[in-house]
C-alpha cells in the first residue's frame, strides 16, 4: 500500500529535495500547486484512448452515411431506368399492328 500524501496546507512543499540551504534559486511551492499540475497531466494523457476512439467511430459513422447515400441513389436510378424500359416496352406493344 502507498504512503499517505504529505498534509496540504497550501504553505510550504514537504518535499525533502529541494532544500532552500542548497538551492537558493529554487522557489517553494505548494503542495496543491504541484498536484494540479500533475493532476492536469494525467487527465491530458488519459484522455488520448478516449479521443482517439471517438474519432475512429466519426469516420465510420461518415462513411456508414456515405454509403446509405450511395445506395439510395442507386435504387432511385434503377427504379428510373425500370420505368424507363417499361414505358418503351408497352409503346413497342401498342405500335404493333394486328396481324
Amino acid at each position: 500500500m502507498p504512503a499517505a500524501p504529505p498534509e496540504q496546507n497550501g504553505k510550504k512543499s514537504a518535499h525533502p529535495r529541494f532544500d532552500s540551504t542548497e538551492e537558493p534559486h529554487k522557489c517553494e511551492v505548494s503542495d496543491q500547486i504541484t498536484d494540479c499540475v500533475a493532476l492536469t497531466n494525467v487527465a491530458t494523457l488519459g484522455s488520448g484512448p478516449g479521443y482517439a476512439a471517438l474519432q475512429s467511430m466519426l469516420g465510420q459513422t461518415q462513411s456508414q452515411n456515405i454509403l446509405m447515400a450511395n445506395m439510395v441513389s442507386a435504387q432511385k436510378q434503377n427504379a428510373m431506368i425500370g420505368m424507363t424500359t417499361m414505358t418503351q416496352s408497352v409503346l413497342q406493344m401498342m405500335n404493333r399492328g394486328n396481324k
